[in-house]
C-alpha cells in the first residue's frame, strides 16, 4: 500500500491584511478529523458531502458525476464535481470569499471568487492524479485577495468523495489486461451491495516466451481487495482471449474497494492464488 499523508489545515496571515482578514480554516467540528491519504486499498466514504463556514460560506450536495460519491477515472483524466453553494454578505479588507474544490494529488479549482449575498450552483472539471489508487476530493473555503492566493493556500480540506484511479489497459510486458468491465459496465466504477457476486469481463494477453522460470507457467489472477479472487489463466504459449468472464465476491463492509490484476509465474493456479492478495487496480466496486 501507497501512503502520503498531508496536513489539510492551517491559518494563513496575509502581509497588510491581517489572520481576520484573510485565512482558510476547517468547518466547525472539522478541527480533529483523521488526516486523509491516498491509498490503493479499501477506503470509508467520507459521512457527509455539506459543509459550512460560518458565517462566511456553505457548500451543500456535492457531488461526483452527477449524483455520485465516488468516481473511477484513468491517470490525468478529467472528471466532474458539482455543488450548491451560498455565499454571505461579509466584506473583508483587501480580499473576498473564495470556494475551492480539489483532488488530493491532482487538479484544483476556485468555482467562486466574490463577495455575496450569493445563492447558486457550480460544475468543475478536476484532473485524476497520474498515479493509480484512491484519493479523496474535497471542498474549501478562504478569505484572500483573489482566486490564485486561495489555491496557493487551500492544500486539501474536508473530503466529501472518493476517486479511484486505474490502469486499465495494463501491459507488464508479457502479458496483458484491457477493457475491463464491471456487470456489464465500462466506467470501471459501479455500486453493489455486500457480498454480491460482481461479474467481471476483461480481455488478456499472453506471450509466456517474454518471461517465466524454469519448469513454471503463467497465470493471471483477478481479485477484489478485501473480498474473493480467482486464477483466470494458467498456461503457455501465446494467448489472445476476448470478452472473458467471470465472478468475484463483493466485501461485506461499505467502502470503495479496487479491483486488481495480478501476474504470476507459478506451478499452479493454486500457488498463484496463494501469492496473489493484491494488484494492479483496474477498476473500483462501492459497497452500499
Amino acid at each position: 500500500m501507497s501512503l502520503k499523508t498531508m496536513r489539510p489545515w492551517g491559518w494563513i496571515a496575509i502581509a497588510g491584511v491581517g489572520l481576520a482578514g484573510c485565512e482558510v480554516a476547517p468547518p466547525p467540528g472539522m478541527e480533529s478529523s483523521p488526516v486523509l491519504a491516498e491509498t490503493e486499498r479499501a477506503v470509508v466514504i467520507p459521512p457527509t458531502n455539506s459543509f459550512a463556514w460560518p458565517p462566511f460560506a456553505n457548500v451543500t450536495d456535492l457531488q461526483l458525476d452527477s449524483g455520485h460519491r465516488t468516481v473511477a477515472a484513468a491517470p490525468g483524466q478529467l472528471f466532474s464535481v458539482s455543488t450548491d453553494y451560498f455565499v454571505a454578505a461579509d466584506p473583508c479588507i483587501g480580499c473576498s470569499n473564495q470556494l475551492v474544490l480539489g483532488v488530493v494529488g491532482g487538479g484544483r479549482e476556485c468555482f467562486y471568487d466574490g463577495v455575496g449575498p450569493v445563492q447558486s450552483s457550480a460544475a468543475v472539471k478536476l484532473l485524476a492524479p497520474s498515479t493509480l489508487g484512491i484519493f479523496p476530493v474535497y471542498a474549501n473555503h478562504a478569505r484572500t485577495p483573489d482566486c490564485a492566493e486561495a489555491l496557493r493556500v487551500t492544500e486539501g480540506g474536508p473530503a466529501f468523495g472518493l476517486l479511484g484511479v486505474h490502469g486499465d489497459p495494463w501491459d507488464w510486458g508479457w502479458g496483458s489486461v484491457t477493457n475491463v468491465r464491471l456487470n456489464g459496465n465500462g466506467s470501471h466504477k459501479i455500486n453493489v451491495f455486500p457480498g454480491d457476486k460482481v461479474t467481471i469481463t476483461t480481455n488478456y494477453t499472453i506471450d509466456a516466451a517474454k518471461g517465466g522460470c524454469p519448469y513454471c507457467v503463467s497465470q493471471v489472477v483477478f481479485g477484489i481487495e478485501e473480498g474473493s479472487k480467482e486464477c483466470i489463466y494458467s498456461g503457455q504459449g501465446v494467448v489472445n482471449a476476448t470478452d472473458q468472464s467471470f465472478s468475484l465476491t463483493a466485501p461485506t463492509q461499505p467502502g470503495l474497494y479496487p479491483v486488481w490484476a495480478a501476474p504470476q509465474w507459478t506451478y499452479s493456479c493454486a500457488q498463484a492464488l496463494s501469492w496473489s492478495n493484491s494488484g494492479t487496480p483496474v477498476a473500483f466496486i462501492e459497497v452500499k
